[in-house]
């Protein structure tokens, strides 16, 4: 650790994992390490969790950004936090920037102890930070026991050791350090005896302490001859005992400062702490004085703490327990008007209610609704206390255990989701009920991807003749959306006409009922069962109906974010600029409306929409930050679908590795019971097969998945229709005529059923040209190809047709076309193609050196890296420019290579002045320094 400390000083940064059982030592390193940085002239920023750290979200991070003589975090900066505590990621790229700034000035050592107890965004914020600041002058120690499988800084941790993070286990002290301590903590060398009873500390030095003490204290030990010797007799009635004793010496107004601190759980006032024991603050002041003269309490600015938890444990564990029943309540009233957060004084007001208490159920109901959306996993801890103190026969109960069941599927936490759910629904007493909670635990299901065991379940559901109506929508949309998203994996059928007929059952019966949200849900998983079948116009209509609903109703309908669905039919309908319209203004409703799982699954769909417009390294990055945001949420489904998207994009630019990495990862899931998004894995596994085989036909092996699901399931065909050509030369390089023609059909439906899809026709044509051979018909396809905005399609299409053209001059022409096609979108793969073809016809051209340098000056800046640029003129580091705007380093790297190019500047100052005074120029909206981070229109610049 002090190697680690004299790299801080010296600008390097890294993180460092430190961990052991309680009082084994760590914090006595933490501090040893905080003592030694600051006198190498590092700044220090320390912070301590508590338990009831993870009721207020951000809490341990921020305390310790905001310690120290000169903090990181100032006043205003913990404002801003505070204004973006709805979206998450715009509150890392906050903390992101700042620290980096901070650290710019000076090497900063973060500190976090007892991490096993820090709130939900912390683990989130320092996964993401970490990583993201490893080139700045930044050392991160974490420090706290081992973590158990439900704490939420577990998997943050893993993923910091899994990306080069040091991990140091401090364990028990050696036999030989165990008799070093006791010799001085005696006096004298322990005689065998007391080396017995001192193993049963276990090299904890902590509790080795406390009982050679205790053994002390009570005069059983004896010094003989330089050796310590132990009379016979019984051990002390344990650890928790002699700890507990210690209060013994204090003054009663002294102990009952520590019990009421020890009932609060965390860093606690006076004012606090009084008002737990009913008494007046004045009759405080002095046992206030007299626990930290003690050394039992720490004062820390106007806060007080245990100097080491297990003191406090110990204190606890002594109360009887209608004490602390009686002390949890008043604590519970206290905090509540002092204001701090609903969750916690609702933690308290639990904790000593009894069955049925019905303040203590509205006030957990409350706080579980104010905390869901930042903080799910511990709205789930509430909402379970909820259920637990209701009454089985409470009308609300259902809904409760609904509530449940989606905050800990959000969380992550499914088997106690399934656990709560089974109980739940063998205790159903009605039918209603049993409806209700069946709903609650197969979208808990579906949260997951498990889609055969969500379709088992709602059909049970909807088996029962008692279900009423307003069940009976909820349930049918549930199915419909289910049969979309994994039809495939359920064995259902692949035309999609079940999800057609549950949708409009869910949109007719949630009209009767009057249940707005149901209607949403059927019309849009109506909209998404057209697009698996192709029929795109009717795809749009549908989707605008559910828009239209949740905007009238509000509510809700609102929260299954339809415009999600609406920009895929119009992105599909190859409107690009509304469907980026409806993704943006989609994204800013779900961060307004407190719906963080919407927001991966709307960067997604820009990703797709990013491809189909040609632009790989756009469509990239955007993918990119899809994962790790539907990672950190805990969303399987959209990282499977993501994970598919990714490969594809991988292979367009030649890289297989990644593709397979991928695609090995997305297995693995799908093994593990996420059933969703088959297709796409499907697809991108056909298209990998078909890369690494290199046009070899003995070593091409397309599989048999895909080919079995054409031509009935062309979903995706609609999203990308090039896909249908691209099938068809896959079948035909190895040697399988019947493929060849299921994708051709595919296509042909495609077309039939989307008559004014430019897209679909020249595809449709393109097959039937690939399959007779003929230079006609590939001249043809090339040329409604050009009607169509789908520049790569275009681009296979000159491919093809160069193939089997005679003339010299012409071939050449469009080997040319394609080669610059594929350049300008960044798919190396094709572009060597092409590029080798020209060789072979004596033409040499170089790679292209970017993906979206097209021309010269401002014209030629892309969207995305008129953002970067923004950014960069406003003085923030490309590391900090990628994680405001979630991108990959590289990506923005790149974006700034181009722009240099294109502008012809060769510094950033340089770049800066330039941005100035074009935006002054032009009159553009915003300021270098704009926080710009939603998308804007793909054919603009």
């Amino acid at each position: 650790m002090s190697a680690a400390v004299g790299a801080a000083a010296a600008g390097a940064g890294q993180c460092l994992v430190v961990s052991g059982e309680a009082g084994i030592g760590t914090s006595r390193l933490l501090a040893e390490a905080a003592r030694e940085a600051a006198a190498r002239g590092v700044a220090v920023a320390e912070g301590r969790a508590t338990e009831l750290d993870r009721l207020s979200p951000l809490i341990t991070l921020v305390t310790a950004l905001g310690s120290g003589t000169a903090p990181v975090l100032d006043e205003p900066d913990r404002a801003e936090l505070a204004a973006r505590s709805a979206v998450p990621y715009r509150q890392t790229a906050l903390l992101s920037e700042r620290i980096a700034a901070y650290a710019r000035s000076r090497p900063l050592l973060i500190v976090l102890d007892d991490v096993q107890w820090a709130d939900e965004v912390t683990a989130l914020m320092v996964r993401s930070l970490v990583p993201a600041l490893s080139d700045a002058r930044v050392l991160w120690l974490l420090g706290g026991r081992p973590l158990p499988e439900a704490s939420v800084m577990r998997a943050a941790v893993e993923g910091l050791v899994e990306d080069g993070a040091r991990s140091l286990a401090v364990g028990p002290l050696s036999d030989e350090a165990v008799e070093e301590l006791a010799t001085h903590t005696l006096g004298a060398r322990p005689g065998k005896g007391l080396r017995d009873w001192v193993a049963g500390a276990a090299g904890n030095p902590f509790l080795l302490q406390e009982l050679l003490w205790a053994l002390r204290e009570q005069g059983r030990v004896l010094v003989e001859d330089g050796v310590a010797r132990v009379t016979p007799g019984a051990l002390p009635d344990g650890f928790r005992a002699r700890v507990a004793r210690r209060w013994r010496h204090l003054s009663p107004a002294a102990r009952q400062l520590t019990e009421a601190g020890a009932v609060l759980g965390r860093p606690f006032t006076v004012h606090e702490a009084a008002g737990v024991m009913g008494v007046p603050v004045r009759e405080m002041t002095a046992a206030t004085e007299e626990a930290v003269a003690q050394g039992q309490l720490v004062a820390e600015g106007p806060l007080l703490r245990f100097r080491h938890d297990l003191f406090r444990q110990a204190v606890y564990d002594n109360l009887t327990t209608p004490v602390k029943h009686a002390l949890h309540r008043e604590a519970g009233s206290v905090l509540a008007a002092e204001g701090r957060p609903a969750a916690e004084s609702a933690t308290h007001v639990a904790f000593g209610a009894r069955r049925g208490d019905a303040q203590a159920l509205r006030v957990l109901r409350d706080a579980a609704d104010g905390i869901v959306g930042a903080a799910p996993g511990t709205a789930a801890d509430l909402l379970i206390r909820l259920v637990e103190l209701g009454d089985p026969g409470d009308p609300d109960r259902p809904d409760h255990v609904c509530k449940a069941l989606a905050a800990l599927s959000f969380s992550g936490r499914m088997d106690e989701a399934m656990e709560l759910g089974e109980a739940e629904l063998a205790a159903a007493p009605d039918p209603t009920a049993l409806a209700t909670v069946r709903h609650g635990v197969a979208a808990a299901l579906k949260f997951a991807g498990r889609t055969p065991e969500v379709l088992t379940l709602v059909d049970l559901a909807l088996a029962d003749e008692g279900v009423p109506p307003v069940n009976q929508a909820q349930l049918w949309s549930l199915r419909a959306h289910t049969l979309v998203d994994g039809g495939l994996a359920a064995g259902e059928d692949p035309g999609c006409a079940a999800a057609d007929a549950a949708g409009d059952e869910a949109v007719r019966l949630g009209e009767a009922a009057g249940v707005p949200a149901a209607v949403t849900s059927g019309y849009t998983a109506r909209s998404r069962a057209a697009l698996a079948a192709g029929r795109v116009e009717e795809a749009v209509v549908l989707a605008e109906r559910a828009t239209a609903v949740a905007e009238h109703s509000g509510g809700e309908a609102r929260w299954h974010a339809p415009r999600r669905w609406l920009g895929e039919a119009l992105a599909v309908s190859e409107r690009f600029a509304e469907a980026e319209a409806a993704f943006d203004l989609g994204q800013r409703e779900a961060e307004q409306l407190g719906v963080p799982w919407a927001v991966p699954r709307l960067r997604g769909h820009r990703s797709r929409l990013w491809l189909a417009a040609g632009r790989l390294a756009q469509a990239t990055a955007e993918a990119e930050a899809t994962l790790n945001s539907a990672l950190a949420l805990g969303t399987p489904p959209t990282a499977q679908a993501t994970r598919a998207l990714l490969a594809r994009l991988a292979i367009w630019r030649d890289d297989l590795a990644s593709a397979r990495a991928l695609l090995t990862t997305a297995r693995k899931f799908a093994e593990g019971g996420v059933r969703v998004a088959v297709d796409e894995l499907l697809l991108a596994d056909v298209l990998l097969r078909d890369a690494q085989a290199a046009g070899d036909q003995e070593a091409a092996d397309p599989g048999d998945g895909l080919w079995a699901i054409l031509p009935h399931w062309i979903r995706p065909l609609c999203y990308e229709p090039g896909l249908g050509p691209e099938l068809v030369r896959i079948a035909l390089r190895a040697g399988l005529p019947e493929q060849a023609e299921r994708a051709a059909e595919a296509s042909r439906l495609l077309a039939v059923r989307s008559p004014r899809l430019a897209s679909a026709q020249a595809a449709a044509v393109h097959v039937d040209a690939l399959l007779s051979g003929g230079p006609g018909g590939l001249r043809r396809a090339v040329g409604l190809w050009r009607s169509a905005p789908r520049p790569l399609a275009l681009a296979a299409a000159l491919e093809d047709a160069a193939k089997v053209t005679a003339d010299r001059d012409e071939a050449l022409a469009l080997w040319e076309e394609a080669f610059t096609l594929y350049g300008t979108a960044g798919a190396r793969r094709g572009a060597a193609r092409a590029r080798q073809e020209l060789r072979v016809l004596g033409v040499r051209r170089r790679m292209p050196r970017s993906a979206d340098r097209q021309a010269e000056g401002w014209g030629a800046i892309t969207p995305s890296e008129m953002r970067v640029v923004r950014l960069v003129a406003d003085g923030l580091t490309n590391r900090q420019v990628a994680n405001r705007l979630f991108l990959s380093r590289h990506t923005v790297d790149a974006h700034l290579r181009n722009v240099f190019a294109k502008l012809g500047v060769s510094s950033r100052v340089e770049l800066a002045r330039l941005t100035a005074v074009h935006l002054a120029e032009t009159g553009a909206p915003g300021t270098p320094g704009a926080d710009v981070t939603e998308g804007t229109s793909v054919g603009g610049s």
